[in-house]
């Protein structure tokens, strides 16, 4: 069977680390970045780097879209240097951005008529595990596109979990991304209030790390951010903030309130006007510091 030639769009934090793990594994990848400069790590590695997202379509069999959400999405789909420019039917598309799922099933069926295979692959994990190829992929797709593409998958992840077709793996994705965020903001919380009692909030961590009940692998790899007070991303809250005003918009068309996601709305929003945007989402424990000051 001749392997599939990959074409990979969005180098970001992410979609650069698991790039290079689809190269590490001997796919043929041809890379495009809105970024040129991103692209230049992979040319030097010997894979070309396309001119547009059309180019890229034409050239290969899988493309996997690895960017922002829906905005970003759209701009390297459409249009006449966008991916469905190229009129590529009988190929596959791997969504593995976080995207609304109003978008999503937009997309599967854009991909039904144009006789393309859509598989939503959005994935659980930061750039550490994207970096060390142990992501979740939380997949929406029809299970025999699914195990045709399974391989190609655990190159960039651990483990598969199957939702259901498209566009499960987007919601099982926003579910898990609410239960992420609050994590977070409980974490940023009980540290500041930590302080604001006069103790040390490394007796949190100290505290989880020997409790059953509440260790957590989420909280050790944020400890060095909440005790230095530097936040490098890891995932940007940026991400996040748009997450969530997902998670917010699709609980609303329901009739769902999710008035804790709502709190976490607020403080990620707080945070991103005070120039965070691009930090990690634990930055929030500045904003949460910034109001102990006052």
């Amino acid at each position: 069977m001749t392997p599939p030639r990959i074409g990979f769009i969005g180098l970001g934090i992410m979609g650069a680390a698991m790039a290079r793990n689809l190269v590490k594994a001997g796919y043929d990848v041809t890379v495009w970045n809105r970024d040129r400069k991103k692209t230049e790590e992979f040319q030097a590695m010997g894979r070309e780097a396309a001119p547009t997202p059309k180019a890229l379509a034409q050239r290969c069999d899988v493309i996997i879209t690895m960017v922002t959400g829906d905005e970003a999405m759209e701009a390297v789909l459409g249009g006449p240097d966008g991916v469905f420019a190229a009129r590529f039917s009988g190929s596959t598309l791997i969504n593995m951005s976080t995207v609304s799922s109003a978008y999503c099933e937009k997309l599967a069926a854009l991909c039904f008529r144009e006789a393309v295979t859509f598989l939503d692959c959005p994935v659980a994990g930061s750039k550490p595990l994207a970096e060390n190829g142990t992501l979740l992929i939380l997949a929406g797709a029809e299970e025999k596109a699914l195990e045709k593409r399974r391989a190609l998958l655990l190159s960039m992840g651990k483990t598969v979990i199957h939702a259901g077709p498209p566009p499960a793996g987007t919601r099982l994705k926003l579910c898990v991304n609410l239960l992420l965020s609050q994590m977070t903001t409980g974490l940023c919380e009980s540290a500041a209030l930590a302080r604001a009692f006069g103790l040390d909030p490394e007796l949190i961590f100290r505290t989880a790390e020997a409790s059953p009940a509440i260790d957590c692998g989420y909280f050790r790899m944020k400890k060095n951010n909440i005790l230095k007070e530097e936040f490098p991303p890891a995932f940007a809250l940026k991400d996040l903030l748009k997450d969530v005003r997902y998670m917010l918009s699709e609980a609303s068309a329901r009739g769902l309130r999710l008035p804790v996601g709502e709190a976490v709305e607020k403080l990620a929003a707080k945070t991103y006007n005070s120039g965070e945007r691009n930090s990690d989402l634990t930055a929030m424990y500045k904003s949460l510091l910034a109001g102990e000051e006052k």
